[in-house]
């Protein structure tokens, strides 16, 4: 499948490819985080208020927003026990002491909607994410806290429809500080990302348009550099996958050093250019794209974040020092690498500049291979 790197630059032609218009559905990510801050008092999470933490946390969601559980999790997990959920029936020690959090983009999933009837009857504090009427929403028959989610919500672009209400639900828990003036500031940095890769901005001054051109042609790897940009990672490689059918390969650091070394050393040296070998049957070697996310800065610094304990900041030291070594060894092997662009501020709000930005990448590189990044596949149809 060849990619029309000129349809970069004609916006019209761009904005009549993307039928589902999924570009204007993720620029529209900051304005879902301010609707959750504004409408926080129609959700009635203050029911949730209590005396004490939860013993452990459990998370579900169903597949478009799957990022949505792992960061929930990523940002408990030092707090209380905190884990997604996959199973059809609540573990057997679940109870009152507990709390699950449910986030459903149609409120369709009978798996969702049978966890929110058991988190009913077995009494643990939960809070549902879903459209109103729908059966996730009715399982919780009005016992739990509903943040009411649109009907007309693109699924791949909802991550922040979703997250928003549950990461509110944390800090009414006690599990984390998540106060609305964080929000806010995550909302801006959605707004500033779309910005920054709109429609109208060409090859060379938008760097998501940039940046899958270059995936046109390689094998995006994409690495994170510590806890959060690890999930961010894993998400940006999904949104590759899934808008363009393109193969990618997410690796967290420091952990995930030597297999993202591998990866790249398997592409070897960049070839050496012979003026009279036989070009006619040959076929372009297709090479690793590095992108690392979260190893700004350097790798010394310890600002990085005032929620983060002592074993994480050391943690995030070393996975800036292994991203480092990943851009020297890409550099030696020839090979493009680079790191995401995100402004300063909080872990979170960071974590949504980056992901964002990831997301675009993946819509340009799907619309430039011929594709409608926005149309469901067979699976999500079936579902």
């Amino acid at each position: 499948m060849s990619f029309d790197e000129g349809l970069l630059n004609e916006p019209a032609r761009l904005e009549q490819r993307d039928e589902q218009r999924l570009l204007w559905a993720l620029a529209t990510a900051g304005a879902q985080v301010r609707r959750a801050v504004d409408t926080i008092g129609d959700f009635g999470i203050e029911r949730l208020r209590g005396d004490e933490m939860p013993r452990a946390l459990l998370v579900a969601t169903d597949s478009a927003p799957s990022a949505v559980s792992r960061l929930v999790t990523r940002v408990s997990c030092t707090r209380t026990p905190a884990l997604t959920w996959h199973g059809v029936e609540l573990p057997r020690w679940a109870g009152p002491a507990d709390a699950l959090l449910i986030g459903s983009v149609d409120g369709r999933h009978p798996r969702l909607a049978e966890l929110a009837a058991q988190g009913v009857q077995r009494g643990l504090a939960m809070a549902v994410v879903a459209p109103a009427a729908s059966q996730v929403a009715a399982a919780a028959a009005g016992r739990a806290p509903l943040h009411e989610l649109p009907r007309d919500i693109n699924p791949r672009a909802a991550r922040w429809s979703v997250l928003t209400p549950l990461l509110q639900a944390l800090d009414v828990l006690g599990i984390n500080q998540i106060p609305s003036g964080l929000l806010i500031e995550v909302a801006d940095a959605l707004d500033e990302q779309a910005e920054a890769c709109r429609l109208a901005g060409d090859a060379f001054t938008n760097p998501a348009k940039a940046l899958a051109v270059e995936f046109a042609d390689a094998i995006p790897l994409i690495v994170g550099a510590g806890a959060l940009a690890g999930v961010a990672a894993r998400a940006i490689s999904d949104a590759l996958q899934q808008f363009s059918g393109v193969s990618s390969v997410s690796v967290s650091l420091p952990d995930g050093v030597g297999r993202a070394g591998a990866l790249l050393r398997g592409a070897g040296p960049a070839p050496v250019d012979d003026l009279f070998r036989d070009r006619l049957d040959e076929t372009p070697a297709v090479r690793p794209r590095l992108l690392v996310v979260g190893d700004d800065g350097s790798a010394d610094d310890v600002l990085l974040g005032d929620r983060s304990d002592a074993q994480i900041q050391l943690d995030e030291v070393a996975a800036r020092r292994a991203a480092k070594a990943l851009h020297d060894l890409a550099a030696g092997l020839g090979l493009r690498s680079s790191s995401v662009d995100v402004p300063a501020g909080d872990p979170l709000a960071r974590f949504a500049s980056a992901t964002a930005f990831g997301e675009f990448t993946a819509t340009y590189l799907a619309l430039g291979l011929g594709l409608d990044p926005g149309s469901p596949g067979p699976a999500e149809r079936a579902h």
